[in-house]
């Protein structure tokens, strides 16, 4: 089985297909990161594998997790926060053709990466935002959701999205192990941005041993 198969198949056990144009721009995207990483470090993985399949597909997760919370909206603003390479904020966005992502990315390099990969992949309701979380130029309560893979620990991560997010909008963020929700550390987070926890989703990707999960909050206010 070829990697844009096994991406594929992906995919679909998400019960998020991709449709041979969106496979298409899948294979382009990776491979203008490869190319772009071999001039600048936008991420650490190489193996092109794995940058299909545990890095690009960890957004199929995230795009059928947000439809059930989200009740499946016709386009939903979501933010790929902290957006880096951007494996999410695409995966998501090929998963979920309508919702209208925005890649939030601080970093130059990364910044000026994410625009060429957007152009060039043609994308629809695709953005890039060069700014950083907690500094004022965010947009404020502008996302129906927010996600976050590897931005910052959890009750830090909280604190940074919480007020992006519309009122009963959603916030998801990747965790490795299941997050103590009861600790005074996320409690206090979750009381602070006026947050509560929704669900939590365990899954593993292709090729792998371990859980990963995937925890939702809501805004209350």
């Amino acid at each position: 089985m070829s990697v844009l198969d096994a991406l594929a198949e992906t995919a679909r056990n998400f019960s998020v297909p991709l449709d041979p144009l969106n496979l298409a721009i899948a294979e382009r995207y990776i491979g203008l990161l490869a190319a772009h990483n071999a001039k600048t470090n936008l991420t650490a993985e190489t193996d092109e594998e794995a940058l299909y399949l545990r890095h690009l597909a960890d957004g199929f997760p995230a795009a059928a997790f947000l439809k059930k919370l989200l009740a499946d909206p016709p386009a939903p603003r979501i933010a790929d926060l902290g957006s880096g390479g951007g494996f999410i904020g695409f995966g998501l966005k090929l998963a979920w053709p309508r919702a209208e992502v925005t890649l939030i990315e601080s970093l130059q390099r990364k910044y000026d990466f994410l625009n060429v990969a957007a152009v060039r992949s043609g994308l629809k309701g695709l953005r890039v935002i060069k700014a950083r979380a907690g500094m004022g130029n965010v947009p404020a309560a502008a996302f129906d959701a927010v996600v976050e893979r590897a931005l910052a620990p959890l009750p830090e991560a909280i604190g940074l999205a919480a007020p992006l997010l519309k009122p009963g909008g959603i916030f998801v963020a990747y965790q490795s192990d299941p997050p103590d929700l009861q600790g005074a550390e996320v409690a206090g987070a979750l009381r602070r941005a006026k947050a509560g926890f929704v669900d939590m989703m365990t899954y593993r990707l292709p090729r792998e041993d371990r859980e990963r999960r995937l925890v939702a909050f809501r805004r209350e206010d």
